[in-house]
């Protein structure tokens, strides 16, 4: 059975770029840009997703501990229409496998513990995008659409953006309007009479933002962005156990409002031919989930054609007003409840690493190829928390993440 998306957003910030998603098509404003694409450029990367196997002490004893995987398929072409107008298209192919978290029990101590699903997703998600940009002397205005299916969710988005230059061109403002339309259709609701036949959910996204160039080697820019989720916002794959053998379904309020404030500041070092990325972001949203976030990345060129990229990135959110692990023997259902664990209280870490390197084609004149590879290693814990998690969920999740990509532009 699928999980899609809904398994995937929080613990997947890495590979965010390949969902259809309204921000996905809002994108992010390219500093200066005021003409059309000179080239066309195409590119192909594959990536592979795989979670750690579950801690024995964190289930049943023989229970399932086999957890996620994804292999990604992603191409992409862009190039120019016109001197003022440019257009992508970008295509992806994803086919997912394994267990995922179904509900919490607990143990003899009285320790929640986690119960699989079993190994039996086994879903693809097949996803197109578009988007076109339109130049004037000032800026630059972008219109988008994207279809996305899996065998249990079919969702469809559209978006507007555009950017506006001031100060010649060191200052740049921002900003745009997403919306998605989804459907949910889970499998096994014959099976399973918590699950629905069929549910819908809208998304509606806006930023604003900001770039301003401080110097010659130094930029700042910041955004603030507001989503509106409605509709059905529940996971029907999941439930809520209550001590003593009775279940219940995810329950979750059928209305979100998100609210992320994003500050970075770029800085490059002439003396070491590097560049040095600082990013802070605030979450908030209605349903008592606030997060903060800090990233680092080093761009360290050698030469022309090398260039290395380590990164870290901190993360830490508080759970949501609704969050239990399971329900004890003397508690009725409640209003609203979940006990998945990405609505928990936790911490995460993250270290990547990656190395591109450029080259021209000896038999093809004018073709500049850049190959990249990349590894990053996420590991989530209620201890890495900035407040303190006195119940931790078991459910958090440990993933590594492979990718390899070419790009070609001519």
């Amino acid at each position: 059975m699928s999980r899609a998306r809904r398994e995937r957003r929080r613990e997947r910030a890495t590979l965010r770029a390949l969902t259809s998603s309204a921000l996905a098509l809002l994108g992010a404003a390219k500093a200066g840009a005021d003409t059309a694409m000179e080239r066309v450029e195409t590119s192909y990367s594959f990536s592979t997703y795989s979670e750690d196997e579950l801690a024995s002490s964190k289930t049943l004893p023989g229970a399932e501990r086999e957890r996620y995987s994804i292999q990604t398929h992603q191409a992409s072409i862009a190039g120019p229409i016109t001197e003022w107008l440019d257009l992508s298209i970008d295509v992806t192919h994803e086919k997912m496998s394994g267990a995922s978290p179904w509900y919490n029990t607990q143990d003899a101590a009285g320790t929640p513990i986690q119960i699989l699903s079993g190994a039996t997703i086994d879903d693809t998600r097949n996803d197109i995008a578009l988007h076109a940009n339109y130049y004037t002397e000032r800026g630059r205005l972008g219109f988008g659409g994207g279809y996305s299916t899996e065998n249990d969710y079919t969702a469809m988005s559209f978006g507007t953006d555009g950017t506006l230059n001031f100060n010649e061109k060191n200052t740049q403002l921002s900003g745009g309007f997403g919306l998605s339309f989804d459907q949910i259709d889970p499998v096994d609701s014959d099976l399973y009479t918590l699950r629905p036949d069929h549910e819908d959910k809208q998304s509606y996204t806006g930023f604003l933002g900001f770039s301003q160039v401080l110097n010659r080697r130094s930029v700042l820019d910041g955004s603030f962005t507001y989503n509106w989720n409605k509709g059905y916002l529940s996971d029907p794959y999941k439930e809520v156990f209550r001590i003593g053998g009775i279940h219940y379904a995810d329950d979750r309020p059928n209305s979100r409002h998100q609210f992320a404030f994003l500050l970075r500041y770029n800085r490059h070092i002439e003396e070491t031919e590097s560049t040095i990325h600082l990013s802070y972001q605030y979450y908030r949203d209605t349903w008592d989930v606030s997060s903060h976030m800090a990233e680092l990345s080093w761009y360290q060129n050698f030469g022309d054609s090398f260039q290395l990229i380590p990164h870290g990135r901190y993360y830490s959110q508080t759970g949501a007003g609704f969050y239990v692990p399971y329900l004890p023997t003397t508690q009725g259902k409640l209003a609203d409840q979940t006990s998945d664990y990405r609505l928990s209280p936790y911490g995460s870490i993250s270290f990547g690493l990656k190395a591109e390197y450029v080259l021209h084609s000896s038999w093809l004149r004018d073709v500049e190829w850049r190959l990249n590879a990349a590894v990053e290693r996420y590991h989530s814990s209620g201890d890495l928390c900035l407040s303190t998690v006195s119940v931790e969920a078991p459910g958090l999740v440990s993933f590594t993440v492979f990718s390899l990509g070419v790009r070609a532009s001519f």
